[in-house]
This record gives C-alpha cells, sequence and structure tokens, in this order.
C-alpha cells in the first residue's frame, strides 16, 4: 500500500481488524484462482490482506500460504500467491479503483493542500467505504484544517472498521482532547494503552487529559512513568516540560532514565 499521508497535526500520527482467514485453495468451490500479486514499496503483508480480503488479520493465512518465515516481510518486487474468490476479486477491483484517489490525497497533503487531500480521501471512500486507511487520512488533514467534529466523526468510523487498532484509537481519543472533550478522550486513550502498553503518544495524551480534568496526581505518576520508561523518546521530553510547569516528577531531569 502506497506510504500514508505525511500530514501532521499536535497529537495525531500517521494508522488491525479482526476476521476469520479466508478459504484455502484447491476444492473449494469458491477459490476462482492464485492470483500473483507483485508486492509494491510500502506494502505489508496486513496491508495486502486487508485489499484482497477486507481482514488485515488474514495476513497470517499469506503468510502460511507463501512459506514466509514469522518475522519477516516480503521485499518489494516479491511475488506472492493470493487465493481469491469472486467477492475477494470484486473487492480488490474496489480497493484499486479507490487507491488512484488516495494516493493522489497522501501526495496532496504531504504539499501543505489540505483541502483537494481531503476532497480525494472523500472520493476514495466512495468507492471503497472499508478503506479505513483513507479514512484515518481524511480524518488527519480535518484535524489539520480545524475541522475537528468532522475529524471526530470520520475517526469514529474508521475505529468502528478496525477495532483493535492502537493508532485508529488514538487518533480518536487525540482528536476528542482537541476539541476539549476530555473525559471521552480520556476513555479512548486509555483504550489505547491496554491494546498497546508502550504507544508513548498516548500515554502522553492520557496524562493531558487527565490534568485537563484536574486529576493532577495521577497525571504526574502517568509522566513520570513515560520519562523513566523512555527517557530518549519525544513523548518523554515533552513530558519533561509538562512536569517542570507543574512542579512535579522528573520534569527537571532532562536525558535521564532514573531517579
Amino acid at each position: 500500500m502506497a506510504a500514508r499521508a505525511a500530514a501532521c497535526v499536535a497529537l495525531v500520527l500517521l494508522l488491525a481488524g479482526c476476521a476469520a482467514h479466508p478459504a484455502r485453495t484447491g476444492s473449494d468451490a469458491r477459490t476462482v484462482r492464485i492470483v500473483s500479486h507483485e508486492v509494491a514499496a510500502g506494502e505489508s503483508l496486513e496491508s495486502i490482506a486487508d485489499d484482497f480480503y477486507g481482514a488485515p488479520a488474514a495476513a497470517a493465512y499469506l503468510r502460511e500460504v507463501n512459506g514466509i518465515p514469522e518475522g519477516t516481510s516480503p521485499a518489494a518486487g516479491a511475488l506472492l500467491d493470493v487465493p481469491v474468490g469472486e467477492p475477494d476479486m470484486e473487492r480488490y477491483e474496489r480497493r484499486t479503483s479507490a487507491k488512484i484517489h488516495y494516493n493522489r490525497g497522501t501526495l496532496l497533503a504531504d504539499r501543505g493542500d489540505h483541502e483537494r487531500a481531503a476532497e480525494e480521501f472523500r472520493s476514495a471512500l466512495r468507492i471503497d467505504p472499508l478503506f479505513a486507511d483513507a479514512g484515518h487520512n481524511l480524518g488527519v488533514v480535518l484535524l489539520s484544517m480545524g475541522e475537528t467534529d468532522r475529524a471526530i466523526v470520520v475517526f469514529r468510523q474508521t475505529v468502528d472498521l478496525r477495532t483493535t487498532s492502537a493508532d485508529s484509537r488514538y487518533a480518536l481519543g487525540a482528536a476528542l482532547l482537541e476539541a476539549g472533550r476530555s473525559s471521552e478522550a480520556l476513555e479512548e486513550l486509555e483504550s489505547v494503552v491496554l491494546l498497546a502498553p508502550d504507544h508513548q503518544e498516548a500515554r502522553y495524551a492520557r496524562a493531558l487529559a487527565l490534568l485537563r480534568l484536574g486529576r493532577e496526581a495521577e497525571a504526574i505518576f502517568h509522566l513520570d512513568s513515560l520519562v523513566r520508561e523512555f527517557p530518549g523518546g519525544a513523548s518523554a521530553e515533552r513530558a519533561r516540560g509538562v512536569l517542570a510547569e507543574i512542579g512535579g516528577g522528573m520534569g527537571g531531569r532532562s536525558g535521564e532514565g532514573g531517579p
């Protein structure tokens, strides 16, 4: 899949759904043929499985079919066998058409033309409403244009498509925080940390939500934990700044990993 849009917003960093593996090939009547798919730059097994099957989790099936060892990814230019049925081909054709607009949107977002990028992402979604990456990037550019309420609606739709994606939930939580809806943001950000305990941006944003809710002691605890666990990270550096402002934890100990 083409690289995600580089449009950056204060808290949002640029994007896995659950589905049964598709049926195997062979005597299965639903299998039409084996498609030989050439891996493009930026594609992963997850993105290829999403394009063909509408299920990133089906990457495990593609890994098994193609004998790809765990912990490795196919290089650009590699050929993969993708068993497909008629619904898979219809889905793939929709996604391929939608990607024309998606790729235009990413280029426009890279150039800072967010209004035209948003329209391209909308066009991609009109063709393929299940294209979660297009929804995510639409939310990002809307947020960058200050259309926070619209971004929240789009991010919620993306979360519905990818309920177990920490990045999708983080984007929603960050947008809710930007909108001043701190209680809702905190609930979403807590779910991100449960899904991905090492998600540093979500942990930092959770602390900000706690501060805005007047729960300073909890915020200091989480900021301090972030600094201790990830002393060299960008989120830890921001956490130090906040701690210095409120006079708690390790705020004044830049670069240190311990007490």
